[in-house]
């Protein structure tokens, strides 16, 4: 009866050990933790871009987009980057993937001449933002943690709307 008692304390330490606690993710977050872990560079090579276009950029409407677009990824990079921190989990880093050394888009995009820079940066910045609008997407499909899903619907529809605006001024500035 004794050893049976010690099996019960040991087995109620252990799942009390294995039990995530409140800052850390329970095994059920995987995609909520898969979504910031990607989101974070995701955000930092579009602020990047972003701070290379700056002095390039010409037209004025264009500009004001480009500084929305920092100051919305800038807030959201808080908020994932302390949910991370929080958890003690670092973002996913692309540079560590051996076959990521394409040439980037910030890359890319530093060869584009000044005359070609709106259109060139609006057809990067579309295409990064339809890459964020999968991840957000991803996101809503099988998320589970509150504050994660809620950050996903709110960058879909950031996202969406630049997309939309962006598109349009590609077909006019063509």
């Amino acid at each position: 009866m004794r050893r049976l008692g010690c099996f019960v304390v040991i087995a109620v330490l252990a799942a009390g050990c294995a039990t995530p606690t409140a800052n850390q993710p329970a095994a059920n977050d995987q995609t909520d933790v898969w979504f910031m872990q990607h989101m974070v560079p995701h955000l930092l090579q579009t602020t990047s871009i972003v701070d290379l276009a700056r002095d390039r950029i010409t037209r004025p409407e264009l500009a004001l987009l480009a500084d929305s677009i920092d100051q919305q990824g800038q807030a959201h990079l808080q908020q994932l980057q302390g949910w991370l921190t929080e958890r003690g989990l670092a973002p996913y880093d692309p540079q560590q993937d051996p076959s990521s050394r394409k040439a980037t888009d910030l890359e890319r995009l530093a060869q584009v001449g000044r005359a070609k820079f709106d259109l060139a940066f609006l057809k990067v910045m579309t295409s990064r933002h339809r890459a964020g609008i999968r991840l957000a997407a991803a996101e809503l499909r099988a998320g589970t943690v509150p504050e994660a899903r809620e950050l996903a619907r709110q960058l879909l529809a950031e996202l969406q709307a630049q997309v939309q605006q962006m598109t349009a001024w590609t077909r006019a500035w063509s």
